[in-house]
């Protein structure tokens, strides 16, 4: 008896009879197929590089690559989606430095043959986008801080007297409207 219930237990179960089993026999197959398959785990990424041993032979060594390439690395850092081209740019050329990759690519196209000349050009411009999808946005000048935060007064200043209008006609709401923001921005030149 033990060593049945270990057999069914292992898959076994065509070894007993389907009349033995009875229902149950139909509930462990289903169970059965109805498992999902085990979870595989992601492969580690390995790299090759050659080694010196104490001796001074070389050697090749098989080693976890943890960090990510280059080009994940730059397609992380842009401020916006990269298109399909630009990360094929960005998996195909060798990556150090952008401008390099635009040189590079610029080149190419001007060196093209005439039948290659279109597929050349959408890389050259695909390398264009990336730069610029890649860039830093530039540092706010102060007159652009300064517009920020007079935007910002005027905003929370009219929210407080748009409260003050709200019995008003709209007509009344659309002067009044007009007298504080005249009223606001000649106080804002003077200060």
């Amino acid at each position: 008896m033990v060593l049945g219930v270990l057999l069914i237990g292992a898959g076994t179960s065509l070894l007993v009879p389907r009349w033995v089993l009875g229902n149950g026999g139909a509930s462990l197959e289903a169970a059965r197929t109805r498992a999902s398959p085990p979870k595989v785990a992601a492969e580690p990424r390995f790299h090759v590089e050659p080694a010196t041993a104490d001796t001074g032979s070389m050697a090749l060594v098989v080693r976890k690559h943890d960090e990510a390439k280059d080009w994940e690395r730059f397609a992380a850092r842009a401020l916006v989606p990269l298109t399909p081209d630009e990360l094929a740019v960005l998996r195909e050329e060798p990556v150090d430095d952008l401008a390099v990759l635009v040189a590079r690519t610029e080149r190419a196209f001007m060196d093209a043959a005439p039948g290659e000349r279109a597929e050349k050009e959408r890389r050259y411009l695909a390398a264009l986008n990336l730069v610029a999808k890649l860039a830093t946005p530039p540092e706010p000048s102060a007159a652009d801080l300064r517009a920020r935060d007079v935007d910002a007064r005027y905003q929370q200043a009219l929210t407080v007297e748009r409260v003050k209008w709200r019995s008003l006609p709209p007509e009344e709401q659309a002067r009044q409207h007009d007298a504080f923001k005249e009223s606001f921005f000649h106080a804002e030149a003077t200060r």
